[in-house]
């Protein structure tokens, strides 16, 4: 039995900041905050084991998921259950739930609807979500299906293509479900060649030439992404300490 914390809207949560679990133990995305500034959210591994201390990154967006013809099927008001026509590739299981559903192109432009569950169609996906259809959506409309930004994390690529997620305090087994970091103190893995020096009091992130996935270096310029301040300053491959301000 793991520790318990507590979680967003005081709910107990058998699993601790240093725990992983193979199966969930609350909703993805759920918070704990601790008084000395510092917030988790809950995620689920991908198919990857991660290191302690790499900043984690979403899941792509299957291209496949990705501004679709709806050439057969529409989406009507008050439906919570819906007929969607993806291409080629079908969903595997629980990959979009507490997803989201967007109508990109079309009558409807610009409708969100977050994804309860789905089957592992293609023709179609039969999706159903937690709130229900408020306008109309024909058919040749183009819609896209993307998954909860912490449902598959996956270590910061050397050129990031997804979100921040958050940084592991421990190593966590690939598909396994576990806390990251995402504000306050934290520690963060120094890239293997530093381009830009880090300097305590200033933001460091994704440098801009780094060699190493999840790893940290100072900021060559304002298109890098600030993934919080340099507290403690580390060796090239060590560890030092961040401010995470992610959210």
């Amino acid at each position: 039995m793991g520790n318990v914390v507590i979680g967003a809207n005081g709910i107990a949560i058998r699993q601790g900041i240093y725990e992983e679990s193979s199966v969930q133990k609350t909703d993805l995305g759920r918070f704990i905050d601790f008084e000395d500034g510092r917030r988790f959210r809950y995620c689920k591994n991908g198919t990857v084991a991660l290191t302690i201390g790499v900043m984690t990154m979403a899941p792509a967006i299957v291209g496949n998921h990705k501004d679709v013809v709806q050439t057969a099927y529409g989406l009507s008001i008050g439906q919570k259950v819906v007929n969607v026509l993806l291409t080629t590739t079908a969903p595997t299981a629980g990959q979009y739930n507490d997803g989201f559903l967007l109508c990109g192109k079309g009558t409807g432009l610009g409708q969100l609807y977050r994804i309860k569950k789905h089957t592992l169609d293609i023709s179609p996906c039969v999706i159903t979500l937690y709130d229900p259809i408020i306008a109309a959506v024909p058919a040749a409309s183009e819609l896209t299906i993307t998954p909860n930004k912490r449902n598959g994390v996956l270590v910061a690529a050397t050129t990031p293509y997804g979100t921040p997620t958050g940084i592991p305090l421990i190593g966590v087994t690939a598909s396994y479900y576990f806390w990251a970091q995402t504000r306050g103190y934290a520690p963060f893995l120094s890239d293997s060649t530093i381009t830009t020096a880090f300097v305590i009091g200033e933001p460091i992130g994704d440098g801009e030439t780094k060699t190493v996935a999840g790893s940290m270096d100072g900021l060559e310029n304002q298109n890098n992404a600030v993934y919080g301040i340099c507290v403690q300053i580390p060796e090239v491959s060590e560890y030092g300490i961040i401010d995470l301000q992610l959210e």
